[in-house]
């Protein structure tokens, strides 16, 4: 199965496990009368439309070149990353505001709901093995769109203990721990969103990625030095432009040939999606 075809399958899973899980903690809500068990309930229906807006990013990010996209699609991915923090942030404000509210009024007792119990305790296996999946397919593809998913799927998990213990201890513990999942959920959202925000700006990769585009063109016979290395971010693919200097006895035909092979070896290095050289005699 290809990279591509991987990001697909795992998006469409995403969008019907999480829908079933907004069902589960749906039910556990309205059997236990919890604000934390509520609260990781709006959690899940974030990621419903979380999921549903990755999947669809996916299919534009694979699109090919055309006339009004010359360098692909690829940023479409961390638009739905983007997407996820801004309704992170609103959702996680909501519950904080509920959450807070609670806290003035009387506390209630811990409900008797064991049904509501096994629910959230399904839940919360089934997003900590999602969470698993996710990170395993986000370590083979690198795709933004995933590393979001694996972010929000452990952030699940976590959501879904803090709400079982305020679903247990019941009183304040109740609203303390809706108080707990709103913060995390806005904190993850931002942490994502910022990353993303970096890939839609053009942020330069990491001072590692350079030193293997540094070594990928020094590696090519006839290449004597290096200037003027720029590299950004495409969407979750990166551009290169790279001077490099060959001698001034060199011929256009073996000048032209040392251009193409440099351009060959840097694009074969992992995120790098295209590279432009230009040729110095020297």
């Amino acid at each position: 199965m290809t990279r591509d075809e991987t990001k697909r399958r795992m998006g469409r899973i995403g969008i019907l496990a999480n829908v079933a899980l907004l069902a589960l903690k749906a039910s556990a809500a309205a059997l236990s009368g919890s604000i934390a068990v509520l609260s990781d309930a709006l959690n899940a229906f974030l990621d419903v439309l979380a999921y549903t807006a990755v999947h669809f990013s996916m299919r534009i990010h694979e699109k090919c070149p055309d006339e009004n996209h010359p360098f692909g699609h690829r940023r479409a991915e961390p638009l739905a990353g983007l997407f996820f923090a801004v309704i992170a942030s609103v959702l996680g404000a909501s519950i904080l505001r509920d959450a807070v509210l609670g806290f003035f009024a009387d506390p209630q007792p811990a409900r008797e709901a064991p049904a509501a119990v096994l629910l959230i305790a399904v839940a919360l296996a089934a997003k900590a093995v999602m969470a698993a999946w996710y990170y395993s397919a986000w370590g083979a593809t690198r795709s933004p769109a995933l590393r979001a998913s694996f972010v929000d799927s452990r952030n699940d998990a976590l959501s879904s203990s803090l709400a079982l213990t305020g679903l247990l201890a019941g009183g304040r513990f109740d609203e303390a721990a809706a108080l707990l999942i709103g913060a995390w959920i806005i904190y993850s959202g931002a942490k994502v969103g910022l990353e993303n925000v970096g890939f839609l700006m053009g942020e330069a990769p990491n001072a590692e990625i350079l030193e293997e585009i540094r070594r990928s063109a020094m590696s090519v016979p006839g290449v004597t030095g290096l200037n003027d290395l720029r590299a950004h971010y495409v969407g979750d693919r990166i551009h290169v432009e790279l001077h490099i200097e060959v001698a001034k006895e060199t011929t256009l035909e073996q000048a032209h040939d040392i251009g193409v092979e440099v351009r060959r070896r840097l694009e074969a290095v992992e995120q790098v999606d295209k590279a432009f050289i230009h040729i110095d005699p020297v």
